[in-house]
């Protein structure tokens, strides 16, 4: 059975236009996939991307008893996660070439942000088609700002404390929508963490650390993590295939390793290790060992 799909999105930033033409429309050509029609109407700071898709006569008997999310099998909502993939890749194909070969800077990095998705026979009738259900975005735990917590931050003062600079790039890839450079600013985040922790942990081998090329992650995160503490990494293996996974993004980066749900689920297991590595320096830290606490987040 045919099925239309159609994917809104939000322009993050601004497309300078010049045109009175409300919209303006291209045929993305997509590997393994349908070819996927992409309306930008910068106007509205929007996207929709349409496409065609033959699905079994089981999963429109599915989607017309109009599910939640919760009653998805696994093998539904990895159906509708192929099927969603593709609009999201061409709508990312089609921005991504108007940033940067038009030099259009005031289009942010991330390009957009993710409305709905909608299915229809006849495409006059749309519906929503369910999220899914697993992980899919970051992680967003964070500690209000209140007069309980204001303390915190005094001691944190008064011990002359300074957040990791690797946090800057966990939370830059938290924020980032590009699966490719949300994975590569989390390993940076993490290759930063390790070499901070060590600084702070014996601070006589700062220089040697800074200046001699690092062993890869594995070794860091492993051994050498318990050569200090007696222990390595809860996250030791996420750590070591997400390096390796990183040096294929910069040096193969026409290769399509990695989706969104992949790379948010990298970040995580970064943060984790990262939280756990401040654990280690600062035991009693309450805030600390809450965010170390492994978390899961459903969309």
């Amino acid at each position: 059975m045919l099925i239309h799909l159609k994917g809104c999105f939000t322009i993050l930033g601004e497309i300078k236009c010049n045109s009175e033409a409300r919209e303006f429309r291209f045929e993305v050509p997509i590997e393994d996939a349908p070819a996927v029609l992409v309306v930008l109407i910068p106007s509205d700071n929007t996207v929709e991307s349409f496409a065609k898709f033959d699905v079994p006569k089981e999963m429109l008997e599915v989607l017309q008893s109009d599910p939640s999310e919760k009653d998805l099998s696994e093998k539904f909502q990895t159906e509708l996660s192929k099927m969603k993939a593709p609009l999201k890749q061409a709508t990312r194909r089609v921005l991504n070439l108007v940033k940067y070969c038009f030099n259009q800077v005031e289009l942010d990095e991330a390009l957009f942000s993710i409305k709905d998705t909608y299915w229809s026979v006849d495409e006059t009738e749309w519906k929503r088609l369910p999220m899914d259900g697993r992980i899919t975005g970051a992680v967003r735990g964070f500690v209000y700002l209140n007069e309980n917590t204001a303390k915190a931050i005094q001691q944190y003062l008064k011990s002359s404390f300074e957040p990791f600079l690797a946090l800057e790039y966990l939370h830059r890839a938290k924020r980032e929508s590009n699966p490719r450079h949300k994975w590569i600013d989390a390993t940076i985040a993490a290759e930063l963490a390790i070499k901070e922790f060590l600084i702070r942990k014996q601070s006589d081998i700062k220089t040697l650390l800074l200046e001699v090329p690092s062993p890869p992650l594995r070794k860091m995160y492993g051994s050498v993590l318990e050569s200090y503490v007696n222990e390595c990494s809860p996250k030791l293996k996420e750590l070591a295939k997400g390096a390796e996974v990183r040096n294929r993004l910069i040096h193969r980066p026409e290769d399509k390793l990695i989706d969104a749900q992949e790379s948010n689920v990298y970040v995580q297991d970064v943060e984790i290790a990262i939280y756990h590595l401040l654990t280690l320096l600062h035991p009693k830290d309450p805030i600390m060992k809450m965010f170390y606490r492994p978390r899961i987040i459903v969309a």
